[in-house]
């Protein structure tokens, strides 16, 4: 039988914030989780923006994604069905809901900082991480080896404190334009066969052995970059 002093075992994740979204006002949670099997990313923390009361299956299908994703083009159009949205909801971000209501992560006080140095965070595993307190970030950031985050939300002033610390995602020369004009470094999704603005990302070259954890261009402050369109939505961008 387990003692008294029994060390517990860490949790996967922990609960970083729930907070009412910036964009509708909508409740969300911010979840982090430790590790990742991400052939691409690397075994960096995975920051994953979620509505709190509905399941992001579901917040998909009904358009509520618009709390954590806000004018994001690559959302499912709720009268074609088309989603150029890379990020398959139904295996890790309803994994990790799922998790959350089982109360399988710790709280953010439970977290020690120790166990962040040395890391790489993903910001915005899922959902748009410019929604998060932005101290709340610099609190967890400071604590760790480097980072990586992008948001579409880049034109709102509720995003501009990561200005220089995530990617403006944009999706047309025009945008490109305006998000630099502003200041921000750009990540653009181009189609195949297609060069985009800035340094093709290392990690999509054929064969390329690089990943997030040890490129960690997209911090916001070194360069854009481009990728070409990946993943079922990839067929939607033009």
């Amino acid at each position: 039988m387990p003692t008294s002093n029994a060390r517990k075992s860490k949790p996967k994740g922990y609960i970083l914030q729930r907070l009412e979204s910036p964009i509708d006002g909508n409740k969300c949670v911010v979840i982090m989780t430790m590790s990742s099997a991400n052939r691409k990313t690397g075994n960096s923390c995975q920051v994953w923006i979620l509505r709190e009361d509905i399941n992001p299956v579901e917040a998909i299908a009904t358009g509520d994604d618009y709390s954590i994703c806000g004018n994001c083009p690559h959302r499912k159009d709720l009268i074609t069905g088309n989603r150029s949205c890379y990020v398959n909801v139904g295996q890790a971000p309803l994994a990790v809901w799922r998790a959350y209501k089982a109360g399988k992560y710790g709280q953010l006080s439970d977290l020690n900082p120790q166990d962040l140095q040395g890391r790489v965070i993903r910001w915005g595993a899922y959902g748009d991480p410019s929604i998060i307190s932005p101290a709340l970030f610099q609190t967890i950031n400071e604590h760790a080896k480097s980072h990586t985050g992008y948001t579409h939300q880049w034109r709102e002033e509720f995003a501009s404190p990561f200005k220089g610390y995530f990617m403006a995602s944009v999706d047309s020369f025009a945008d490109y334009l305006d998000a630099s004009a502003h200041g921000w470094k750009c990540f653009n999704v181009v189609p195949k066969n297609v060069i985009g603005q800035g340094k093709l990302c290392p990690a999509t070259v054929d064969n390329s052995q690089a990943q997030c954890i040890t490129c960690r261009l997209c911090d916001g402050n070194k360069s854009d970059i481009f990728v070409v369109a990946h993943g079922a939505g990839s067929k939607y961008i033009s």
